[in-house]
């Protein structure tokens, strides 16, 4: 899950002066929108029609992923946050909307949340296999060792290193939410799709997150096909 910093705090100056203007003149009403009159504005319409052409574009079942009119924000790492999109271990994805997102970060947090689809895919299948099976041969190199030793490749991941909880270093494709009250494995992984829609394939980023995130997507892709 992709998560926005929701600005804290107010400048006092600003505060005074606000105060101030208050009394000469009666405070302006702000309507709040409903659900549906969101639904119905132009730019949630064309935030919906660019996500369509988005999803299309990354070869993904359009109907999986929505756009939200909800607002989602909850309390992590002692700060409150906005979360910018969700997905979930059966392939849906939500995006929550944001008339601020840019068309770019539209499709940062998509690629973002997709590889999260894609690993949540390939942890079910390896966690159904028996320990000598293919996947756990192909991803055996990747030991809690030598994970934790790389850390994350951005800050959102490292705040997920940072939060971890588990008595030990977190394993590629365990239920780290539930051992270590994280996911710094999945948010790593997460974060190299990112980086690599923002910036292309020479992104300068971790060659062994680089490696690992690969052979998931392969993997997916195989056993999709199967």
């Amino acid at each position: 899950m992709r998560l926005g910093r929701e600005r804290r705090g107010f400048d006092a100056l600003s505060f005074l002066r606000s105060r101030h203007a208050a009394r000469r003149s009666a405070p302006a009403v702000q309507a709040v929108q409903t659900v549906s009159e969101i639904e119905n504005a132009p730019d949630f319409l064309r935030k919906r029609q660019t996500l369509a052409a988005l999803v299309a574009e990354f070869g993904c079942d359009v109907s999986k992923v929505t756009l939200s009119p909800q607002k989602k924000t909850f309390n992590y790492l002692g700060q409150s946050f906005t979360s910018e999109g969700q997905s979930f271990p059966d392939g849906r994805i939500e995006i929550y909307f944001d008339p601020n997102m840019s068309h770019a970060r539209l499709g940062c947090c998509l690629a973002h949340e997709l590889q999260h689809v894609r690993y949540f895919f390939v942890r079910d299948a390896y966690r159904a296999e028996k320990s000598d099976g293919p996947l756990h041969r192909r991803f055996a190199k990747y030991t809690p060792k030598l994970l934790a030793a790389q850390r994350g490749v951005s800050n959102y991941s490292n705040e997920h290193w940072d939060a971890w909880k588990g008595e030990a270093p977190p394993k590629l494709f365990s239920l780290e939410l539930e051992e270590g009250e994280s996911e710094p494995i999945n948010e790593t992984i997460a974060e190299v799709a990112k980086a690599l829609y923002n910036w292309g394939p020479d992104v300068r980023i971790n060659a062994l997150w680089k490696e690992l995130h690969d052979a998931i997507n392969e993997e997916y892709a195989a056993l999709r096909s199967a």
